[in-house]
């Protein structure tokens, strides 16, 4: 399913999508925000499009004007988060390439999958999180209106091999339709 937002489309990740993916993932500034390290050639780019975002619930975000893959945002369901609680919850997880950044793209890509989460899929709560130093995730989840509700200490990144502290932030159906009447 391709969802759309006035300048950007999220749709599947594709076979063929393995040379975006790895201009986009092989950048040091990308992957340690998100916990992961940066790919090292396309052969693992490859693998990890196949294994990890080629699912019904991880979409590519794709340029309008020029068709390029500039990041990617997906909708885990209970059972692949470590934070919902049932079926009725779901968390939200974002990256986005760095030529990409400062543009507004990832709040819109996320109100949309917000919209399409509480509209379409009657999720009663998002969840979204970030480690306690990446800024750009934190202030994307504030545009879109998610709020602290904890914080994890200590959390290790296998990937990477460190421990890092993060903050888990969520927003109700409720909040959102408030925030929706608000424009």
């Amino acid at each position: 399913m391709t969802l759309e937002t006035k300048r950007l489309y999220l749709r599947p990740w594709e076979e063929g999508d393995e040379e975006a993916l790895y201009q986009l993932a092989k950048d040091p500034e990308v992957g340690p925000d998100c916990g992961w390290k940066p790919h090292k050639d396309r052969e693992e780019s490859r693998y990890v499009l196949r294994r990890l975002l080629m699912n019904q619930y991880t979409w590519a975000i794709v340029e309008k004007d020029s068709g390029n893959v500039v990041g990617d945002i997906s909708l885990m369901p209970h059972g692949t988060s470590s934070h919902t609680e049932n079926e009725a919850q779901r968390e939200i997880g974002f990256w986005l390439g760095r030529p990409y950044w400062g543009r507004g793209y990832m709040p819109e890509a996320c109100r949309r999958l917000m919209d399409y989460a509480f509209g379409e899929l009657n999720c009663e709560l998002l969840w979204c999180g970030h480690h306690v130093d990446n800024q750009k995730s934190h202030r994307v989840q504030e545009k879109c209106g998610f709020h602290y509700h904890h914080r994890e200490e200590e959390h290790y990144f296998a990937q990477l091999g460190i421990r890092r502290s993060g903050i888990v932030n969520r927003i109700t159906r409720e909040e959102w339709a408030e925030q929706k009447k608000q424009g």
